[in-house]
């Protein structure tokens, strides 16, 4: 893995719990060609479901490194966002802990979805020396 590759873990959080969100996601990021390959689903912490099953607590990592690929992700995200019929929450982690929140209410304007993603990832990725 080269040295400025980094995981972003991506957490769901619709109004009604459901981890036909996170499938949701996962099937709409693996659909991006750059994306492909880096998107996995593993339980969140405390998960109680069976380690085959996706529940309502997994997450996503998205495993991405310098060039495009997190603005690919950025972009991936927003686009699934602008798709959600429901009111929905999108946090992004990075492992030293660092984590922002985006709160999206039936999101429909594309930019303004785009530029709070890009705002996040931007804070999420270390700046390259």
């Amino acid at each position: 893995m080269p040295a400025s590759q980094e995981t972003i873990t991506l957490s769901v959080h619709p109004d009604l719990p459901s981890a036909a969100a996170r499938r949701s996601l996962a099937s709409w990021l693996r659909n991006e060609d750059r994306l492909r390959g880096t998107v996995t689903a593993a339980p969140a912490v405390g998960s109680t479901a069976p380690p085959d099953e996706m529940s309502a607590e997994d997450v996503l990592l998205v495993a991405v490194g310098s060039g495009g690929a997190v603005m690919v992700l950025v972009q991936a995200i927003a686009g699934w966002l602008t798709h959600r019929r429901d009111d929905v929450t999108v946090t992004l982690t990075r492992p030293d802990g660092w984590s922002a929140e985006l709160d999206v209410r039936r999101a429909r304007d594309m930019d303004q979805v785009t530029a709070l993603i890009e705002a996040a990832v931007r804070a999420a990725t270390p700046e390259e020396g």
